[in-house]
């Protein structure tokens, strides 16, 4: 072998340069398929916890609408009602206060119809109770995954989580 690199007369010849080309040529090309491997790893790693983080984000803002609203129901008041020309509304202060405290997420992950205000024994309550009445409040919000990795993981490419505040009502 060390002959071959010499060369048969013992000197550096033009066959140890023709023997050390093909050795480059033959490695040509490797680290550009080492780097796509690595690469699409690290952003395959990226992407899953920058979703993940997003998905987090959502879930502790909603979190904390649900618990805001949950507080403002107690009190049985409505004036944060946005249409009050038929009369203050509590159900729709209440949805207005959670939609506030949602940072505009609200209507991205959610309707109206996904409100659910159900009482001590499971049974839907109509607006958000009376006064004294023990109610769970819960928002089944839905989020859309950005990463397309993770899109076979979850139902239709989208997240679906539930949050919810107990609270009792206030004597109001």
């Amino acid at each position: 072998m060390y002959s071959k690199i010499i060369g048969d007369s013992g000197y550096y010849t033009r066959e140890c340069e023709l023997l050390t080309c093909q050795r480059k040529n033959k490695q040509q090309g490797s680290a550009l398929i080492e780097f796509s491997i690595v690469a699409s790893l690290f952003f395959f790693m990226l992407f899953t916890v920058i979703d993940f983080g997003v998905y987090g984000y959502v879930k502790l803002t909603m979190q904390h609408a649900v618990s805001e609203g949950a507080r403002y129901a107690i009190t049985g008041l409505a004036d944060l009602d946005p249409d009050t020309t038929d009369g203050a509304d509590r159900k729709e202060a209440v949805i207005a206060k959670i939609s506030q405290s949602s940072d505009g997420l609200f209507s991205n992950v959610m309707t109206v119809d996904n409100i659910r205000v159900l009482d001590i024994d499971g049974n839907p309550v109509a607006g958000f109770g009376e006064s004294g009445e023990l109610i769970a409040i819960h928002l089944d919000c839905t989020w859309p995954i950005s990463s397309p990795f993770l899109y076979p993981m979850v139902d239709d490419g989208k997240y679906n989580f539930t949050v919810s505040a107990t609270v009792k009502n206030e004597n109001f």
